[in-house]
């Protein structure tokens, strides 16, 4: 099995999935600063996780317990969707 560990994604990079179909991602369990979903954009976050600030402006999918400690802000095209 193959891991990728990635601290920032930006919306101009890319990855690619390994020629076998495998893929895995892993987020911290803790994300400082703030996070921020752009406009257009699809992001999933699987918890629990503990985030400093977070604005939602394109979709976020939640997986488990999430604890924003500071600010939420959604905008006005952001939708969060949460599961389990």
């Amino acid at each position: 099995m193959s891991v990728i560990k990635v601290n920032n994604i930006h919306t101009t990079d890319s990855v690619k999935v390994m020629s076998d179909g495998n893929f895995v991602h892993q987020n911290h369990s803790t994300i400082s600063g703030t996070t921020t979903i752009p406009s257009g954009s699809n992001s999933l976050l699987v918890g629990p996780t503990t985030l400093s600030s977070i604005t939602v402006n394109g979709n976020l999918n939640v997986i488990g317990e999430i604890d924003i400690t500071n600010t939420l802000t959604i905008g006005s095209s952001g939708k969060i969707n949460l599961v389990g």
